[in-house]
């Protein structure tokens, strides 16, 4: 992963733009001070999508639900007793 200062990220912008989303590989931003903890990372959008929708059905209790039914050993689920409205 590449690290830029502000500075150069904001003088790289659309070069780094492109290369995040053509190579997929993140860059960070981390701030003239040094310290990673005020940071940045930069990814696609395709990525970043990829990173949040398993949180998002994790937090909706969706992802719980798909686990129990991959777990289920009984060989058929009924479509029509699906609760569809609450996955």
């Amino acid at each position: 992963m590449k690290n830029y200062t502000p500075t150069k990220a904001r003088q790289n912008l659309y070069q780094i733009l492109k290369d995040v989303n053509r190579k997929k590989n993140p860059v960070t931003i981390i701030p003239a001070n040094g310290k990673e903890d005020e940071a940045a990372v930069l990814v696609s959008k395709n990525d970043w999508d990829s990173i949040i929708e398993p949180l998002y059905l994790d937090s909706t209790g969706t992802l719980a639900q798909v686990k129990k039914r991959i777990d289920d050993d009984s060989g058929f689920t009924e479509v029509d007793e699906i609760d569809w409205e609450h996955l």
